[in-house]
C-alpha cells in the first residue's frame, strides 16, 4: 500500500464510498430499499469509511484515519442539508 501518513490522503479515501454511492443512486439509479430504509448505499458507504478507519487505526496511520474520519462527517452534514 502506501508508506505516508497524511491527512489529505484520508480525505481522499473518505471520500472515495460516498461518491461511489451518490453516483449508483443519482445516475444509474440504485437505491436499495431495505425493511423500509431509504438511502441504505449512503449509510452503507459511512459504514464502510468507519471500517477502513479503523483499520487505519490499526495500521498505526491516525492522521490518514482523521483524514477519513472528516470526510465522512463532511458527507453526512451534506446528505442532511440535502436530503432533508
Amino acid at each position: 500500500m502506501y508508506k505516508q501518513d497524511k491527512f489529505w490522503i484520508g480525505v481522499i479515501m473518505g471520500f472515495v464510498f460516498p461518491a461511489l454511492a451518490y453516483l449508483l443512486v443519482t445516475y444509474l439509479k440504485i437505491d436499495i430499499h431495505i425493511l423500509g430504509k431509504e438511502h441504505i448505499l449512503y449509510i452503507a458507504s459511512a459504514l464502510l469509511n468507519l471500517i477502513m478507519m479503523r483499520w487505519l487505526y490499526f495500521l498505526g496511520k491516525a492522521n490518514t484515519a482523521t483524514g477519513v474520519i472528516f470526510a465522512t462527517f463532511i458527507c453526512a452534514v451534506l446528505f442532511i442539508i440535502l436530503i432533508r
